[in-house]
């Protein structure tokens, strides 16, 4: 029989009255890159937090390979988890820093200096192997705190928010450094992470978490495309909703206007609402659907502009993403009335 590498079964976890986890269960495969993405509160860092053993379950089990860890201690378990603040010794150089958790394990001189060298060749900051951390930059200490954790040759490497403390451009980098590395080492990498952009950046698969409980797994595509659940469809990116009633033939707004889907499956119930992504939305032209309304803001985003629109389908503005070649040849101008349409397949249908 074969058995999932890393399998979380109906684990729950309580704090007092508060159900932080609420049996969840979820199979991980070897060599993935797995995002758990949600907002705080959420459970993602107390699901990580039991998977390291720093938090016991309160129910369930979680397996290694098919052999249950839940009952061992941190340091017996074939894991290793990367730290948001990385908790690199200030005292101690980079390769110090790096060799720590050898020297814990006892390992030989020889092989510790070894997979040391291997590992700042990998990390490229071998020419930075006797600085401290106070004269490293943000994404170099992020490095060492990866490699720190990558040199004991974890199966699985816990990371949690590890981008979290760099700036913009240094956490894009960062996210195809990230992949770059788990590709090479071909470990198993599990990130909890709050940013939308980059699980999807960076994961094969995601899980959207919310009270403590799963709400939709799969890939950035599946995820962003096919969402499951108006929360899902609205944390993930940005989406635009409309509230539509349910006729005989399909789906209307408040106007009367219908609207086109494609026919998938729609859930129950006479008031729903419509979504459609915001870079779905053309400008002018023709398609299955339409909405006219007023340019009420604009904003520049540099490779984009998204174009604010208020209409009387929905109490929110209406957002379309228009390229910027677009935006060059039909500037838009606050105040004036735009019209927008999409496809039928790009309409989305959610409980209200």
């Amino acid at each position: 029989m074969t058995h999932p590498f890393l399998s979380i079964r109906n684990v729950s976890k309580a704090f007092g009255s508060v159900r932080a986890v609420a049996d969840l269960s979820l199979d991980i495969a070897e060599n993935e890159f797995f995002a758990l993405l949600g907002a705080s509160g959420s459970g993602k860092t107390t699901l990580l937090r039991m998977l390291a053993g720093f938090e016991d379950l309160t129910d369930g089990d979680i397996l290694l390979e098919g052999t249950s860890i839940a009952g061992l201690t941190p340091n017996r378990r074939p894991l290793n988890l990367m730290f948001q603040s990385y908790a690199l010794f200030p005292h101690m150089t980079v390769t110090q820093n790096i060799a720590y958790g050898l020297e814990m394990d006892r390992l030989p001189k020889a092989e510790t200096a070894s997979r040391v060298s291997e590992i700042l060749d990998v990390i490229q900051l071998g020419h930075l192997a006797k600085r401290k951390p106070d004269q490293l930059s943000g994404g170099q200490r992020q490095r060492v705190a990866l490699a720190r954790a990558l040199v004991k040759r974890p199966k699985v490497l816990l990371l949690d928010e590890p981008l979290g403390a760099l700036d913009k451009k240094l956490r894009s980098e960062m996210q195809l450094e990230l992949k770059r590395l788990q590709h090479e080492f071909g470990i198993t990498f599990v990130v909890v992470t709050h940013d939308q952009e980059e699980a999807l950046v960076m994961a094969d698969r995601i899980a959207i978490m919310k009270d403590g409980a799963l709400l939709q797994v799969g890939t950035p595509h599946e995820i962003y495309e096919s969402p499951g659940t108006r929360f899902a469809a609205d944390f993930i990116g940005v989406m635009n909703f409309l509230p539509v009633s349910r006729r005989a033939n399909g789906f209307a707004t408040r106007d009367g206007t219908p609207v086109k889907t494609d026919g998938r499956a729609a859930p129950t119930g006479t008031q729903v609402v419509a979504a459609i992504r915001p870079e779905r939305l053309r400008v002018g032209g023709t398609g299955d659907n339409s909405l006219t309304g007023e340019i009420t803001a604009l904003a520049y985003h540099g490779l984009d502009l998204l174009v604010h629109i208020s209409t009387a389908l929905a109490d929110a503005p209406v957002i379309a993403r228009m390229t910027a070649d677009e935006a060059d040849g039909n500037a838009p101008v606050v105040g004036r009335q735009i019209t927008v349409s999409w496809s039928a397949k790009d309409t989305h249908i959610f409980p209200e």
